[in-house]
This record gives structure tokens, sequence and C-alpha cells, in this order.
């Protein structure tokens, strides 16, 4: 890959320098891929300990964009407020991005100034054919296809910054756009990997029931857009190149964090750490889970006294194939 632009100034910090002066080769990119509530946090809180592994999570999303004002980094300061963000700003807007803001930072593939455009031009269509149509079509439109290899310089740009700061040689990324995996490597990076982690889909459901936009869904509606999304990942992440996909379950992560973690090192090009964990301030983005401490691992079951035993059958009936595909016939 074509090496970024990056200086280590004497005090310690990083500088984007003009282009032409390369010091800094561009990190691997990972995509820790997954519907929402599945656990993501948690996991890029334990690959970000590794000190070759450099994350804030959830870099996509922009649903911090109206609470800038009380917006708490994982760190536990105002994001406005911690040193950490204010490097990235400086890096990105001296990297040739002065528009860059700390609530939006514009990486999203599906942020277009047309919502029902942005539906057709990135979201899933089921069909990896269909979807290959409607891709040749839109990049028979110039402009469009300006926008999204800009939007792929910004991604690079943006991990490679982070990566610079944080001092490591893997970048995880783990928004949440269905087929990021697809445009990341058109536009980013040829060479992506994608770590698909999956939840069951009573303990997604029960989760997203309470919470901001999915509060309203009916289980029906929530329980068939976790089989969409996740079919949609697989689709776009694994088909297209199955050395560059790992599957994780989210109950696999807690109830054997080691095990699973040394795979997902493995998956990144790593080393698995010997004994404790370093201690890290990490600097998360993404749900509350972010401002957690963990102190330990806990598998999250609360789904079964939150659904009733019927609602549970229900979930799993809509689900249907998705989850069989994932867990198999286990429904327990």
């Amino acid at each position: 890959m074509r090496p970024m632009a990056v200086e280590l100034m004497q005090d310690g910090s990083h500088h984007l320098p003009r282009p032409g002066r390369l010091t800094f080769a561009e990190p691997l990119h990972v995509l820790l891929a997954s519907s929402p509530y599945s656990g993501s946090t948690l996991a890029s809180h334990l690959l970000g300990i590794h000190p070759e592994i450099a994350t804030v999570s959830d870099v996509s999303g922009r649903r911090r964009e109206q609470r800038m004002a009380t917006f708490s980094c994982s760190c536990g300061r105002r994001m406005l407020d911690c040193p950490f963000w204010e490097r990235v700003l400086h890096g990105m807007r001296a990297a040739g991005y002065p528009n860059f803001e700390l609530g939006n930072f514009g990486l999203g593939f599906d942020h277009g100034p047309s919502p029902k455009l942005d539906r057709l031009r990135v979201g899933s269509l089921r069909w990896s054919e269909l979807e290959n149509l409607r891709d040749a079509l839109f990049r028979l439109w110039p402009a469009d296809e300006r926008a999204m290899r800009e939007i792929g310089r910004r991604n690079r740009q943006f991990a490679a910054t982070v990566a610079a700061i944080e001092g490591g040689r893997v970048f995880v990324d783990a928004s949440k756009e269905r087929l990021r995996a697809r445009f990341l490597r058109r536009y980013a990076d040829p060479s992506l990997r994608v770590i698909h982690l999956v939840r069951d889909v009573r303990g997604v459901v029960a989760s997203a029931r309470g919470h901001g936009s999915h509060a309203r869904s009916s289980l029906d509606g929530l329980a068939r857009d976790w089989a969409r999304t996740n079919e949609a990942i697989a689709r776009s992440a694994g088909r297209s190149r199955p050395d560059g996909y790992l599957l994780v379950r989210y109950e696999d992560l807690c109830r054997e964090p080691e095990r699973v973690l040394s795979s997902m090192y493995e998956f990144c090009g790593v080393e698995t750490l010997d004994g404790p964990p370093p201690v890290a301030e990490l600097h998360l983005l993404g749900n509350r889970v972010r401002l957690a401490s963990l102190a330990e691992i806990r598998l999250d079951e609360r789904w079964r006294e939150a659904l009733s035993p019927d609602e549970q059958a229900r979930v799993l009936t809509t689900a249907g194939p998705t989850f069989r595909r994932f867990y198999g016939e286990d429904s327990s």
C-alpha cells in the first residue's frame, strides 16, 4: 500500500507534513462489522488494548453531531476537550481536509445529500447481482464516482492519522454501514480484512427494543433487520474474499475471551499478548458501553428475562435461516 505522510515531532506528537515526505506506512485496515447492539464496543476495547492495534470503534456514525457540547470520549473527557481528538482534528486538517469536524468525520459512504439517493446508491439490495448492476450504473456518473473515491481517500487518511498517534500498525473500524466492506475494498483498501461479529438475534432485539430509533420497532421488524444486516455483511465481506473474513460470535468472545481474542489477533496479523493486558487509555466512540469499566467480561443474556418464551420463539422464526446459518440448530 502507498505510504502516508506522517512525521514524529520532538515533543512526541505526530505531524502530517506536505506530500513527498513519506515516513509512515498505511496501517492494515480491519473492519469489525456487525449489526447494532452486537458487542462491537466491547470487541473494539479488547482489540484496542493491543499495542499494535489502533481503534476509535465506530468512525462513520454521526449521531453525536447534535450532542457535541456534552458528548464524552471513553477516556472520560468531553470529546471537544480530549487531547487525543485535538491531535486527530489538527492532523486531518494538516493533511488537506480543512472541513474535517469531530461531530461528523465525513467517512460514511451512506451520508450524501439525499437519504433516498443514499439508500439506492449504497443500500443492500439483498442480491449481489443487483448490487453489481447498481454499482456499474452509478460508476457511469463521474461526479458520484469522484465523490466515492474521495470518501475512500478520506478513510485512508483518517486510519493513518489515528494509527500514527496511537503507534499502531493495524486500524480497526467498527462502523455500522451494511455494505461498508464492499465500498472500503473498492475505494479505500483492496486488502481490507473483515471480522464479522454476530450476536444472538434475541439479545439484539431485546437491547434494541428499548433504545434510540429502534424503541418503537416491532419484534418482527427488529429480527428482520438483524437478519438482513448480517446477510449483507457476510455477502459483501465473505464471498468476495474468503481469506479476508473471520466470523466471531459475541457469546464465544464472552465465554472464551482468550481463545477468541487469540484468533482475532492472528487474523489482524499481530502476536497474541502474554500475561495480563497492558493498561491503555482508549478513545472509543459508539454507544454508552464505551464509558463503562472493563473490569471483567460478562455475557449479557438479559434477553432471557426481557423476552417471554413466545416472543423468543417469534424472533427466532422471523430470523429463520439466517439464525441457523450462524448458530446452527442451537436455540437454547
